[in-house]
């Protein structure tokens, strides 16, 4: 099995049946990105703004957004994303994958229909925030449903696959919005907003022939049915090893029932759990204080507002070289400390932010060579955020949270980072347009900042976490090892080689895990 794990190409085709339908399950992603972008593009749109925004012969494009709609738009897709959040947190332990996913479908073909047709602003923000709740519940079930199908040491690169569906989906809303945006007409808009259509249906329409996750049939004493699951996910016929997979899931369900029976949701704010929940917390938060929101929700505005020529083709570009960071990312992650690419990436990105606020500050407008070098310092921004910070984020954020208030730390994580990312999306218009502050580019100062305070709390309070076990980390924070010694810390019964999902594969004896030695 080890030979088998080393190889990660010889792997992904021996289990391409369920590798093809984590992909497929993916896609819920795509939405996200795809809106975000869209939306984005729709800023720097005639037909959009004629109908929701105002003439502004100022405006290299004739139109602009009022502050007010400008806000709204991006940020009540988070005010979505929240109340989706909280009723997962409430109520989403009964709720099947499928039947989330299907919700979903349901609120974003509900949300696509009233903004293709209403032409009031009212209408509009009812929309944003149902399509918000939409993506709420697309990136949880379908991330559930992905780690609960997918073998373990295939769940890393198998869940990496939703970055990849983010950034393509940004990458085809720009897309479509290039085509589209010389059309003065309302169907400039309607278009990449009917495109969206795609999503709910193919996936709504896929899930009727696939099953639910093994361990929900478990979760509802239906062991036949898992059994049923996983020769249709995997292919696996053997009844022996279904027998035992089963079995295992079985057994890991039991645990985790015990565990919640005497965990409370005041424990994350207790003792070393405390101490984790920030570092949870912080991650979670510290994808938004990156500045990728800035740039991914206002890209296209951001360019039109510097008079750079062509803005959707160079998002589009910025967007084909970001894939490429996406697909580089898993190696890096396997073969390189988290917390060395987290820093450094941080101390970079907030190098470039500086350095594209500095361009426009100095530059006279309008300059070609002012915009050539913005796009070219984004769209290095873009892509080391995603080989480095974004990936790195979220896995650390899964996995620093301690395995008996994991759901409920994550949580609370995600729900801290909506609020956030709302505050963010709200604030960002008032910077940038014309009729406040008019920044502009030079809003890039801020981000520059947020990244430079991002790396120092990442050397100060961010442990390593590749190669250790999750068990590893639990030993490592009762233990109260400082951030930078997590590397040199020393396990007894922890010496196993590394597998490929990342954790180590052995424990200590009899199962446990043995602080031995701490290296000063």
């Amino acid at each position: 099995m080890e030979d088998e794990h080393q190889n990660i190409f010889v792997t992904l085709w021996k289990e391409k049946r369920i590798v093809s339908i984590a992909f497929f399950i993916a896609f819920t992603q795509f939405q996200n990105g795809f809106d975000s972008a869209a939306v984005s593009g729709f800023q720097a749109i005639p037909g959009f703004l004629a109908v929701f925004g105002y003439v502004d012969p100022s405006n290299p494009i004739g139109y602009n957004l009022s502050t007010k709609v400008q806000t709204l738009i991006q940020s009540l897709m988070q005010i979505g994303g929240l109340v989706s959040c909280l009723f997962i947190f409430k109520f989403g332990f009964s709720i099947s994958r499928r039947l989330g996913i299907w919700i979903a479908s349901v609120l974003s073909i509900v949300s696509i229909s009233i903004q293709i047709g209403t032409t009031n602003i009212g209408a509009l923000f009812v929309a944003r925030v149902l399509l918000g709740m939409s993506n709420g519940f697309f990136s949880t079930y379908g991330i559930i449903y992905m780690s609960e199908v997918a073998p373990t040491y295939l769940r890393g690169p198998i869940i990496g696959m939703v970055s990849f569906q983010g950034s393509l989906g940004a990458l085809i809303g720009i897309l479509v919005d290039n085509y589209t945006e010389a059309d003065n007409g309302r169907i400039s808009y309607q278009l990449p907003l009917a495109t969206m259509y795609i999503v709910p249906a193919i996936l709504g329409l896929g899930l009727i022939f696939l099953p639910d996750t093994p361990r929900y049939y478990v979760s509802i004493d239906q062991p036949s049915l898992a059994s049923s699951s996983i020769r249709t996910l995997r292919g696996i016929t053997d009844e022996t090893q279904l027998s035992s997979l089963v079995s295992e899931i079985e057994k890991g369900w039991q645990a985790e029932m015990e565990l919640n029976s005497t965990t409370h949701l005041k424990d994350i704010f207790k003792g070393n759990d405390l101490r984790r929940t920030c570092i949870s917390a912080g991650c979670a938060v510290a994808q938004t204080a990156s500045g990728m929101i800035f740039l991914s929700s206002f890209s296209v505005y951001f360019f039109v507002q510097a008079r750079i020529g062509s803005p959707f083709v160079w998002v589009m570009i910025a967007l084909s070289i970001a894939l490429t960071g996406n697909m580089l990312s898993f190696p890096a992650a396997r073969f390189l400390n988290r917390r060395f690419l987290l820093l450094t990436s941080s101390v970079i990105n907030s190098g470039l932010m500086f350095a594209m606020a500095i361009v426009y500050t100095l530059s006279k407008v309008g300059s070609p060579s002012a915009g050539k070098a913005l796009v070219s310092l984004s769209i290095l921004f873009t892509w080391i955020y995603c080989l480095a910070q974004g990936p790195i984020l979220w896995a650390l954020e899964t996995e620093i949270p301690s395995q008996r208030l994991r759901s409920q730390t994550v949580g609370l994580s995600q729900s801290l980072n909506y609020v956030v990312s709302w505050l963010c999306s709200y604030c960002t218009p008032y910077f940038i347009n014309p009729a406040w502050l008019n920044w502009g580019p030079k809003y890039c100062y801020v981000w520059g900042g947020s990244n430079l305070v991002l790396a120092i709390w990442v050397f100060l309070f961010v442990p390593e976490t590749r190669g250790r076990s999750l068990e590893d980390l639990d030993g490592l924070f009762e233990a109260r090892v400082r951030a930078r010694k997590f590397s040199t810390y020393v396990l007894e019964g922890t010496g196993s080689e590394e597998g490929f999902s990342g954790e180590k594969a052995g424990e200590g004896k009899g199962g446990q895990n043995v602080l031995v030695e701490k290296i000063d």
